[in-house]
């Protein structure tokens, strides 16, 4: 934790870990697998809790026990699913109900659904454009000047295209386009940012789960973090980036 406030961070971090605990009471109540992800598993196995100069909470789910979390939340509970923010509505967010986000960035959990990928390699690369694609299409308010001209003018295409359709819909067809119904040897998530798509895990990865340290409490990461963060950030992930890069995501312009 960024106990100095060095990257201040401090804060959001104490919220994200109260939140981080409820979630965590909520999944073991339902019998709800899943796993820390990302910065957040890299924390937990790198710093036994959160990494400093971080400022959010990704977690990882397969598609049955993300149907049972959405399922589970439709009862009285103290934190609900939200749809994300303008720039990823295709990332659910866990929040709590009532939280009072009128002084910034909110604490939230990232909620990265997991589904199986296809075994042919055109049909992997043809969903992760569509995936994108479909991202496009969902952005409230894109940014038309980051990239190249060609990626600007996908940018006002797809933004253009997506005015045609509502929110609901686009969002039924992004979960549609990323479930696979038959089993195969890995999984991937196409509800991720553009920088973290087309990675590939064993399919068994979420069946193997067991409890981590993260700062004063638990929470569950899977047993194979090694083999995971390897695939997510090169196998010096334990490693940490130069002083120049620590840097809170949510306070990058």
């Amino acid at each position: 934790m960024d106990i100095n406030n060095q990257y201040g961070s401090l804060e959001i971090q104490k919220k994200l870990l109260v939140l981080l605990k409820e979630f965590h009471s909520f999944c073991v109540a339902n019998e709800i697998k899943y796993s820390l992800d990302w910065g957040s598993l890299l924390g937990a196995v790198r710093h036994k809790g959160f990494i400093p100069w971080d400022d959010d909470l990704d977690i990882m789910v397969d598609r049955q026990n993300y149907k049972k979390i959405i399922q589970k939340l439709k009862e009285d509970t103290s934190i609900v699913i939200d749809d994300g923010s303008p720039e990823t509505l295709w990332i659910k967010r866990i929040r709590f109900r009532n939280e009072d986000d009128s002084e910034g960035y909110p604490p939230t959990i990232d909620m990265l659904v997991m589904d199986y990928a296809p075994e042919n390699q055109l049909l992997r690369k043809l969903k992760v454009i569509l995936a994108l694609f479909m991202q496009g299409m969902l952005k409230v308010a894109p940014n038309y000047k980051r990239g190249n001209v060609v990626l600007r003018l996908c940018t006002v295409f797809t933004h253009f295209v997506g005015k045609l359709f509502s929110r609901e819909l686009l969002l039924k067809w992004y979960d549609k386009l990323a479930l696979c119904q038959k089993p195969t040897r890995e999984l991937t998530c196409y509800f991720e940012e553009y920088s973290c798509m087309g990675k590939y895990y064993r399919s068994d990865l979420l069946e193997n789960i067991i409890l981590g340290e993260f700062e004063d409490t638990k929470a569950c990461i899977v047993r194979d973090y090694h083999e995971c963060l390897c695939v997510q950030f090169g196998p010096d992930y334990m490693t940490p980036p130069r002083v120049e890069e620590r840097k809170p995501r949510h306070q990058i312009d």
